[in-house]
Parts: structure tokens; C-alpha cells; sequence
């Protein structure tokens, strides 16, 4: 786009947000004089002092404000960065996340948040942003970060957008005053917008204001288109100058791009110029939204109670007027009785005397005081309805509020404050929305401002911080390698809320040492994690100190220093060779044990074969003497036959 339809169309976009907000920008300014005192109309205000009567301003509504801030502050979200494709990888997840998490530290985000949602309750919306800028004066490194946008009306959103935090929204302005003489200064070769406001001006009457220039940051979505190829591997190509080979599928496909500028009414101050990522870097947190056929009608915490405070002033200023009127009751004298005495009458009702002096007057008795005006129990149950309008109309009540109430039991006072905790739960609801989008436009931003091989701080869940080197190009056989490559893969976003570090750090203490005294045989083996959650000095060093204590397989070989794996790893090696050992040991023993067996076997089989031979000898002797020596001899032929027989062949043949 020209500069000329630059400033054209962003003129029409400004008359189309100042035209449809109006309504809500109003009510929200209300709201603000309101909440910080202005509560009384001016022409009731001007009559009542012109009267000398009391107006009284006992401003209830911050506490109701306050309630709603104070359960914003205490949930603690937390952006947990997820891997969204497959290129993606949980490593690079964990170093984006701890990014994310210094970007947030460094910008001191919490405080962003929270203002920005105190600033939608307050007055139905509130705006933040996230931009880049050099980390330092003598670097080309960029960083990310957020701010907040102090101003809330100075922001305008596109109308179209549906969201809460807008983030669907084609365009946005943040806008801001300067005199004359700034812009002169500050821009001197630019045209500034100085014409009278006469309706005709094609949108230029909203850019000048009581004699200053309106200059605005212009973020817009220009449509762009890009071709795609899906690739046999399953990886995706943009762009080629010519089909890939090995393509699968081809898709055309119409996005954006996020385009900014800085203008006046009718000149181009800065830009154009590309912005990184799909969403614009403008977020918003907002009240209660209602949809009443094309208008959009917003509200804030105490949208409702503003009557119901002015009421309450009303009133209590009425009674104060009452009662003050009391000591004032004039008094029923005749003029013989105060005759040379008026000054000393006159004073009655100012000075505290002991005794007034009054001349006797037959014809009347002693003077008298008028009874005295009475507050009237009409007004004491107007103001406390009053009262319990403002807690009606806001959905929180005295047990929200910290106040005493009706409820005696903890459940009932429990009960009462989750009552009112839901009722403004769009706040908190809300602001999640609004971190989760931030994180969507980090995300988006981050392959662009870190794009180069750096080192980057980044910060644990644990609040640790380290340094880490991204986007670093090593040699390999097949090429070029890139290690932590921050450009690379796509990553979503999920946002948690509940307790902080430090204080899930301490109930994890006192839960450890709970369950330590209920189960005294657990601390032997845990005793460096409950050190290690305390929150001593030197908490750490101790639990290390004890972690050497525990015995071999309570702690995984992962987690200890290389100096303790080493000593570990020689002490199971220095083990498996003595195991070794004593295995053959044994083996050696059963071999020698069978080898004495053996010749246990033989010896008896020797003394077997003696003792036969003594028999056969005796026999044959004895056979010899009676005459029958070749049949003894054939028999013992006979038997020795069968007993070699019987030691060669085996059973069952």
C-alpha cells in the first residue's frame, strides 16, 4: 500500500472504532471519576454547598475493585510451552518455555497483568503489548518484551474482532497527544493536523485535539498469499520458484502479514514496516461483554453500584446533616429576658458555657431549648439498602469481603466466598486468555528476533537461571547441522494457574516432613529431597551432603555429580569382577569335587576287583584239591564273560 491509502484507510478505520466504542469509553470514564471519588452530580453538588448542607463522599466502591484485583494477583499463571508439529521437539520446547519465562522476568510481566486486569475491572478494559527492542546500546542482539499500556483509552480496537483480547481483530491504534511544538520538533518535515472540526474532513477531526496533534501506532493485517507443497517425507515447502520434485500435494493458501506505521491524520511519520508473527503484538483484557443485537455493551466491577453509592452519600450526608443540627435547637426566650444579653444568647449554640444569664419576665417562664430534630429511621434503612446494593449489584458480600457476616460455620463462609469469586470470575478467566495470546505472539515473534546463533538466558521453573546456545551451525559428514534451532518447529501454548514456586516449595516441605513423621522409615531414603525443600541457607548444600549417605540404587545414576557416577560406576564394575570371580571359584570347586568323586569310583572299583580275585583263587585252590579245577575254572571264564558283557551294553538293548 501507498502512504496516501495508508492514511486514507486508517482515517476510516479511526472514525469506525471511535464511532462504535463511544458509548463504552464513556461509560468507562464514568466509571474511573467514580471509583476514585467524583461521585456527587454537580448540580446537586453546586445547591447542597450553596445551602451549607454536607456532601459526603464514604467511597465503598474500591473494596469491591479490590476484591476482584486480589484474587487476580494470587493465581500466579504460568505459560507451559508444548511441541505442536513433528519437527517439533520437547527438548526445544523446554528451551523456549525458559525463554518465554526470562522474556516475562525481564519485563517484569506479572505487574503488566495484573495492572492491565485492575485497570479492566475498574473500568471494563484494559490493553498491554509485546514488541522488540536492542538488548543494548552496543549490540545488534534484539530482545522481546512486553509492556504495559498505561492509558487504556488510548487504545482502539478494530469492532469486528469477537475475542476477548481482540486478537482477531485486522487492525488497532495505540494513539498519544503531543503539542504542536513536540510534534514540530520531534517531526519537522511533517504536516500536522490543525483544521477545525467541521464533520467534512474525511475523518481528520479525529486526529487533533483541543490544539494537539494525535499521532498513533498503526497495526494492520495485509493479505498475502503463498503456494505450498506437501513433500513425499511428509514436510511442508512455501514458495518455490518451481515445483519440488517428489511433491505430493500443492494448496494455495491466503494469510497475512502484520504490518505497522507510525502516523499522524495526514502523513506517514515511520514505517510502514513487517511485523513477525500472525497476531497483532496489542492484547486486551476485558469485563463482562453483552451482545445487544449489533453493539457490543461492556461493563465493569462496579458498572452497576455507581447509583447505589451516590444513594449511600446522599444519605448518610442527609443523617450527618440531621444529627449535626441537634446541639442547635434554638431556644423560646422572650425579648425581656435577653434584653442586653444578646451577645451571650447569641453565642449559646457556639460556646460551651456553664450557665447563661437571662432577666426575670413575670409573664413567661425561664427560658427553654425547641426540641431538638430527630434522624429519621427512614434514612438509616435507606442506607443500609444502599449498602447491600452495592454488594447485590456487584456479586460480592460481606464474606468476600473480609467483613463479619451471618455465616458461623467455615463451609457456610467458605461457601459465601466462592459465591463471590464466581460472580467476577470473567476477570481472572479473562486475563488467562490475554497471558495464553501473549505467549501465541512470543511464540510467533521469537524465530525472527532470535535468528541468529547466540546465547540466551533462560530462566527454570525452579527460578534457576542458565545460559544456553541457540541456533548453532556444526559440521557433519552429510553437511551442515543446526543444534537448538529456534526456527524450526511449531509450539502452542497452555497457561496454568495455581500457587507460585516459593509456595509450592513450602507446602512440598511441609507435606515431606509430615509424611516423614508418619512413616519415620521413609526419611532414611529421602532424607536429601526434604532437605532440599526446606528453605534454609545452604538448603542445597546439605541435601547434597546427605544425598552421599544414601545407599546404592535410592538414587538414579542420572542424577548424581560425574565425580559420584564414576565412583559409582567403579564401584558396580569392581562388584561384577568379584562376582565373576567367586563364579569361577566355584566352577573350579565342582570340577575338583567331580574329579575326587572319580577316583573315589575307581579305588572301589579296584578293591572290588582284589576281592574277586581272592575268591576266584580261593575257589580254584579248593577245586584243585578236590579234583574239579577245570570246572571251577570254567565257570569263572563264564562269570567274567557276563560281567564285561554287562559293562558294554546299555540298558533296554
Amino acid at each position: 500500500m501507498k502512504n496516501a491509502d495508508i492514511l486514507r484507510v486508517a482515517r476510516e478505520r479511526m472514525g469506525a472504532a471511535v464511532t462504535a466504542d463511544e458509548e463504552n469509553r464513556n461509560e468507562a470514564l464514568d466509571d474511573l471519576a467514580k471509583l476514585t471519588g467524583d461521585q456527587w452530580p454537580e448540580e446537586i453538588k453546586t445547591e447542597r454547598e450553596t445551602d451549607n448542607k454536607p456532601c459526603l463522599t464514604l467511597n465503598r466502591l474500591p473494596q469491591f475493585v479490590r476484591q476482584v484485583t486480589g484474587d487476580i494477583r494470587r493465581m500466579n499463571p504460568a505459560l507451559n510451552i508444548i511441541p505442536a508439529n513433528q519437527e517439533a521437539s520437547k527438548e526445544t520446547a523446554e528451551i523456549v518455555e525458559g525463554l518465554v519465562r526470562q522474556i516475562e522476568y525481564r519485563s517484569d510481566a506479572s505487574s503488566v497483568y495484573e495492572q492491565t486486569a485492575e485497570q479492566a475491572a475498574a473500568s471494563s478494559i484494559g490493553s498491554f503489548r509485546i514488541l522488540s527492542d536492542y538488548e543494548d546500546d552496543d549490540t545488534f542482539d534484539q530482545e522481546i518484551l512486553i509492556k504495559r499500556i498505561r492509558n487504556s483509552f488510548s487504545v482502539y480496537y478494530d469492532p469486528s474482532a469477537q475475542m476477548p483480547t481482540r486478537e482477531d481483530g485486522n487492525w488497532t491504534f495505540i494513539t498519544e497527544q503531543m503539542s504542536a511544538e513536540d510534534f514540530d520538533r520531534t517531526y519537522p518535515k511533517k504536516g500536522r493536523v490543525d483544521a477545525e472540526h467541521d464533520g467534512t474532513t474525511d475523518g481528520l477531526e479525529y486526529w487533533h485535539h483541543e490544539g494537539r496533534v494525535v499521532v498513533a501506532e498503526y497495526y494492520w493485517k495485509e493479505p498475502v498469499s503463498k503456494t505450498i507443497w506437501l513433500m513425499a517425507d511428509g514436510t511442508i515447502r512455501e514458495d518455490e520458484p518451481q515445483i519440488p520434485e517428489y511433491s505430493v500435494r500443492k494448496r494455495e493458501v491466503k494469510t497475512h502479514q502484520i504490518k505497522w506505521a507510525k502516523i499522524s491524520g495526514d502523513s506517514v511519520l515511520e514505517g510502514p514496516k513487517d511485523i513477525p508473527g500472525k497476531i497483532i503484538p496489542v492484547v486486551a483484557i476485558t469485563g463482562e461483554e453483552w451482545h445487544v443485537g449489533e453493539k457490543v455493551h461492556r461493563s465493569s466491577v462496579i458498572r452497576y453500584a455507581k447509583d447505589a453509592q451516590q444513594m449511600y452519600n446522599l444519605w448518610r450526608s442527609a443523617s450527618t446533616e440531621v444529627v449535626a443540627l441537634q446541639p442547635k435547637a434554638p431556644y423560646m426566650v422572650t425579648a425581656k429576658q435577653i434584653a442586653g444579653l444578646e451577645t451571650l444568647w447569641g453565642q449559646a449554640n457556639q460556646k460551651n458555657r456553664p450557665y447563661l444569664v437571662y432577666n426575670p419576665d413575670e409573664k413567661a417562664g425561664p427560658p427553654s431549648r425547641s426540641a431538638p430534630p430527630v434522624a429519621s429511621q427512614g434514612m438509616m434503612t435507606e442506607i443500609m439498602a444502599a449498602a447491600e446494593d452495592m454488594k447485590a449489584t456487584t456479586g460480592i458480600y460481606d464474606a468476600g469481603l473480609g467483613n463479619a457476616s451471618t455465616e458461623k460455620s467455615g463451609v457456610a463462609i467458605r461457601q459465601r466466598q466462592m459465591e463471590s469469586d464466581v460472580s467476577t470470575s470473567i476477570y481472572s478467566d479473562n486475563m488467562a486468555k490475554a497471558i495464553a495470546t501473549c505467549g501465541r505472539i512470543i511464540i510467533g515473534m521469537i524465530p525472527s528476533i532470535y535468528d541468529t546463533q547466540r546465547v540466551i538466558r533462560i530462566l527454570g521453573k525452579d527460578e534457576k537461571e542458565s545460559m544456553v546456545l541457540v541456533n548453532r551451525v556444526i559440521g557433519t559428514p552429510t553437511g551442515e547441522e543446526i543444534i537448538n534451532d529456534l526456527k524450526v518447529g511449531k509450539y502452542d501454548v497452555r497457561v496454568s494457574v495455581g500457587p507460585n514456586y516459593s509456595t509450592r516449595r513450602q507446602e512440598t516441605s511441609e507435606g515431606m516432613l509430615e509424611f516423614a513423621r508418619t512413616f519415620p522409615a521413609a526419611a532414611a531414603v529421602t532424607s536429601d529431597l526434604i532437605a532440599k525443600a526446606q528453605d534454609w541457607p545452604d538448603a542445597d548444600l546439605f541435601a547434597e551432603r546427605l544425598k552421599k549417605t544414601l545407599p546404592p540404587g535410592v538414587i538414579e545414576l542420572e542424577d548424581m555429580e560425574p565425580e559420584e557416577q564414576q565412583q559409582i560406576q567403579g564401584q558396580m564394575q569392581q562388584a561384577q569382577e568379584q562376582q565373576q570371580q567367586q563364579q569361577e571359584f566355584a566352577q573350579v570347586m565342582q570340577r575338583a569335587e567331580a574329579t575326587k568323586a572319580t577316583a573315589e569310583a575307581d579305588e572301589a572299583e579296584a578293591d572290588a576287583t582284589k576281592a574277586r580275585l581272592e575268591v576266584s583263587k580261593q575257589s580254584l585252590e579248593l577245586a584243585a584239591q578236590n579234583g574239579e579245577l577245570n570246572a571251577a575254572i570254567g565257570q569263572l571264564v563264564q562269570q567274567e564273560v557276563q560281567r564285561a558283557l554287562q559293562s558294554v551294553l546299555q540298558p533296554g538293548y
